[in-house]
């Protein structure tokens, strides 16, 4: 997927964490933003099909998922869930619903921090924004096929949800494969995406909340 969550100050921490086996720092940073922007510029709408695995410290199987995936520029996220049970999340400007096979919540982000966060993270990884999100201090790796930005929280909050978000991304199209989400407890979340299509006409009603 193309890289998916005004500019702001870039903090570029290579200090913050230990480089990735198989990877390197990108040596220039602000080129490779640029090279960002661009390719955000051109891209409207994401649709692509994902497989989460959540790897949990107390089980020693995987909980494995799939489902849709869909961006629409500028803020409008669904997450829907398919197999092996029914969940939907959507996410429209500051308005948030989530549903699942009994009941249905809304979330108006506009009163909740946290949930601003969690919604721009996303918003971030789709759109190529992630250095200019003051909640995060963001490393750029690369190796002969991809992207790495390692993400770390730089402030309670983030850390209390988060330990680390890392999104791997395809070196020619930029396209993200992998996001990884590790929480403060161990506990991570990958999510592969694949069959990704880009500016293709999505029906508004996907990201009505309702």
């Amino acid at each position: 997927m193309r890289n998916i969550i005004g500019v702001c100050l870039v903090f570029v921490s290579l200090s913050g964490f230990a480089q990735p086996k198989g990877y390197q720092a990108v040596k220039n940073v602000a080129a490779f933003q640029q090279q960002l922007n661009k390719n955000n510029t051109s891209v409207q709408t994401i649709a692509s099909d994902f497989i989460q695995t959540k790897n949990l410290a107390l089980l020693s199987e995987k909980v494995k998922s799939k489902g849709k995936f869909y961006f629409q520029k500028q803020d409008k996220v669904r997450i829907e869930y398919t197999s092996p049970f029914s969940y939907l999340l959507v996410m429209n400007g500051n308005q948030v619903m989530v549903k699942d096979e009994q009941k249905t919540s809304k979330i108006n982000t506009k009163n909740s921090k946290a949930m601003q966060s969690v919604n721009r993270i996303m918003i971030d990884c789709m759109q190529g924004t992630v250095f200019q999100n003051p909640d995060f201090s963001v490393t750029a790796y690369e190796s002969a096929n991809g992207y790495l930005l390692s993400m770390l929280p730089s402030n309670d909050a983030m850390r209390k949800m988060f330990k680390q978000i890392d999104i791997y991304m395809d070196k020619k199209s930029l396209d993200v494969d992998r996001l990884t989400m590790t929480e403060t407890g161990g506990d991570f979340t990958d999510m592969d995406f694949t069959g990704t299509q880009h500016n293709t006409a999505l029906n508004e009603s996907l990201f009505k909340i309702r």
